[in-house]
């Protein structure tokens, strides 16, 4: 704007020298409409500069890690007859980054009709990233002066991560390992008294306490009832992520190990709760991850993520929220990405 009003100014100085020099009526039309200019100028941009809309629902709210993204911002002319011009720049970053890449767009709308300005960018780690308008110009009719607005809109593209299974072994003690739960096993008898697996005829030195004496005398022969597995979460997944270090290339690090190991245990069927902690709500989130669309899930829920900042009302939450829970193995991921089984790290993780 600088350049185009010090181009104004210009002109407008040259047409009063040319005004007092020569005594040409034509003269006195253009001066008269550059001196006039600013003040119609504003007056038109005070009536259109608001009338210029953006809808950015065209930028997808999903995308996979390594693969360029494809978005549109939609900029709508809501006036009845003005033909607009304007011009508006994105940024794009990642919410744990302070760098952000940004682009300008310049285009033109008749009345009552719209644009879309479609733009690509690279998906280099996963993660949450923020496409935000920050701001948008409409000019008047010469494109010398403008009316600028700060949009403040943004859509979040959750990127997810790339992921292997891992290599890890699940020892006897966590697949025998039987936990509180509200379901139960269709596949194999537990030691759970409140719930019957199945009811099969007595077997000869079988446990006498198992006898159903109901159904016995039904059926007129001993029959047993077999106690249920409860399908309890037998290893606990703690997600630790710190302000302190804490950086996107961090996240996305943790992002991939959570997903990893996440899937990896849900392929061998080993139920698993994975916890973290809200700092902003001041309680301890838990998803209980039991297949594969449950591993997704969580994936997708982590990608909110946010770091904490007080170590000390993070561990007496912790503690207060598994107070009185047992778990065959507990395993931390923390803000880099690393696996540590009680506090140690394994090159085979063996749970």
């Amino acid at each position: 704007m600088v350049r185009r009003g010090a181009g104004y100014l210009a002109v407008a100085a040259a047409a009063v020298y040319l005004f007092f020099m020569y005594n040409e009526p034509v003269l006195s039309g253009i001066l008269i409409f550059l001196l006039a200019y600013p003040l119609v100028s504003a007056l038109y941009l005070a009536a259109v500069g608001r009338k210029l809309a953006a809808d950015m629902s065209r930028i997808p709210s999903m995308g996979e890690e390594g693969r360029r993204i494809r978005g549109g911002i939609v900029m709508r002319n809501l006036t009845r007859r003005a033909f607009l011009r304007y011009e508006a720049e994105i940024s794009v970053g990642n919410s744990f980054s302070r760098k952000r890449r940004k682009r300008r767009f310049r285009g033109t709308a008749a009345a009552r009709t719209e644009e879309t300005l479609w733009f690509e960018f690279d998906t280099e780690s996963c993660g949450n990233i923020e496409v935000r308008l920050e701001w948008v110009r409409v000019y008047d009719f010469l494109g010398i002066f403008y009316w600028k607005r700060k949009a403040g809109q943004k859509a979040c593209v959750k990127v997810m991560p790339h992921f292997d299974l891992m290599p890890l072994e699940i020892t006897k003690k966590t697949r025998d390992f039987q936990a509180e739960a509200e379901e139960y096993s269709d596949e194999r008898k537990g030691d759970d008294p409140s719930e019957i697996y199945q009811v099969r005829e007595y077997r000869m030195e079988g446990p006498l306490r198992d006898i159903h004496w109901k159904l016995s005398a039904k059926e007129d022969q001993l029959m047993v009832k077999e106690r249920a597995f409860p399908l309890g979460c037998a290893v606990l997944v703690w997600i630790d992520l710190p302000e302190k270090g804490c950086s996107g290339e961090n996240f996305a690090r943790l992002l991939r190990t959570a997903a990893s190991l996440s899937i990896t245990l849900a392929q061998e069927k080993c139920i698993h709760l994975t916890a973290w902690y809200e700092e902003k709500n001041s309680r301890v989130a838990k998803w209980r991850v039991q297949d594969a669309e449950s591993a997704y899930g969580l994936i997708w829920r982590l990608m909110d993520l946010e770091p904490y900042k007080d170590e000390q009302k993070k561990e007496i939450c912790r503690r207060e929220a598994f107070l009185g829970w047992n778990f065959s193995s507990i395993v931390t991921i923390d803000g880099e990405g690393v696996i540590r089984k009680d506090g140690a790290v394994q090159e085979m993780l063996r749970l």
